[in-house]
């Protein structure tokens, strides 16, 4: 054999065997580390290296100084190695770190009251990666951060906007069942002339709850908000005539004069069902308000293309520093027994049939007046 034939065979010896042995040590350094296991991975190679030339050197027949010489490179080059694999095992390391952030961040749940989205967007933004495939994962992990994020906006406005419908047709439950009450108890009483007044109230009332009931069926079989329906011609006349027939009962239980003024035919285009449940909350409370021997009078006119819902009560005013919160969700008032849901309700839906409602304070109650485009 000759020594070349003997150098290249030692090679592939050490070669070999550095490989097992690396293939070994990999598979168990990546169970502690991916540095650990970098480093060991380029480790492998120049120990194959080192290992060749260690056995040729020895084997050769070269002097004892020169060996040295020889064996003191392949030392210090080893030590170079292993800080140097050390050094960019690390840097791959921290790049690898900031995916695991980008991961953990994807579970991080914004807290009671926070939109998912400002939250997110109020986050740093994480340096990318400099090894392209890390970048990729990278960047999939942002894009779906962005999307959950846009999820769990999405899913807290769907429950936010449930709950307030949830809150206003519980409101709204309570006005016909009062008028149901009232009507009961005066029928009992012998209270009606004409006992009709009472049946029609009565009538009316189940048909608004029933109403309101599907709504809250709707709303539970679905885990989308109920659709609006479209927008029709409504009588405001007649919705007010349902809505007073319901509303009589309650307001002679208490000893409330309840009149109407309907000037001729006045039409808005809008959902009938919202309409009377705005016109109920403010006759309610206009009866509620106004106390035993009030007066309240409800009108329904059109002027200048609008139609004019107008509620004026006996209630005795209410301070000019409460009128710009009166529409507020959650706002009492003076009346600490309220929900302060009745009014929001009314100023969102007035809102969005496009109009705007107003209150004023008078001498001996209030004007509450609810401007809407009439139908052509």
């Amino acid at each position: 054999m000759t020594d070349v034939q003997f150098m290249v065979l030692v090679t592939v010896a050490c070669s070999v065997v550095a490989g097992v042995v690396g293939l070994l040590a990999v598979r168990l350094a990546r169970r502690v580390s991916l540095m650990l296991a970098l480093l060991v991975a380029a480790l492998v190679p120049f120990a194959a290296v080192v290992a060749a030339l260690a056995v040729n050197v020895s084997a050769m027949f070269i002097s004892s100084h020169d060996a040295s010489v020889a064996r003191l490179v392949l030392g210090t080059a080893s030590v170079l190695a292993i800080l140097l694999a050390v050094a960019l095992g690390r840097m791959v390391a921290g790049e690898v770190r900031l995916v695991v952030d980008g991961a953990r961040r994807l579970g991080q749940v914004p807290a009671p009251g926070e939109r998912a989205d400002v939250v997110a967007s109020a986050r740093p933004v994480q340096p990318a990666p400099a090894t392209a495939e890390l970048a990729a994962v990278m960047a999939e992990l942002e894009t779906t951060r962005e999307r959950l994020a846009a999820s769990r906006t999405a899913e807290q406005s769907a429950q936010a906007a449930r709950r307030q419908i949830i809150g206003f047709v519980s409101h709204d439950l309570v006005s016909p069942l009062s008028g149901i009450r009232a009507a009961a108890d005066g029928l009992r009483d012998g209270a009606f002339p004409d006992p009709r007044t009472a049946v029609d109230g009565i009538a009316a009332a189940v048909d608004r709850m029933s109403r309101m009931i599907g709504d809250l069926g709707e709303l539970s079989r679905s885990d989308e908000l109920p659709r609006r329906t479209e927008p029709r011609p409504v009588d405001m006349g007649a919705v007010l005539r349902d809505v007073l027939a319901h509303a009589r009962p309650a307001a002679a239980e208490i000893g409330v004069e309840l009149a109407e003024s309907v000037a001729g035919s006045v039409r808005v285009h809008g959902d009938r069902d919202e309409l009377g449940r705005v016109l109920d909350n403010l006759v309610s409370n206009a009866i509620r308000s106004s106390g035993h021997g009030g007066h309240v009078l409800v009108g329904v006119t059109s002027q200048d293309g609008f139609a004019r819902l107008t509620v004026r009560d006996t209630c005795g005013g209410i301070p000019d520093d409460q009128v710009p919160h009166m529409f507020r969700a959650g706002y009492q008032g003076d009346n600490a027994g309220s929900s302060g849901l009745g009014l929001a309700y009314v100023g969102r839906v007035v809102d969005e049939h496009g109009g705007k409602v107003a209150v004023r304070s008078t001498e001996t109650g209030c004007d509450v007046e609810v401007r809407l485009p009439a139908a052509e």
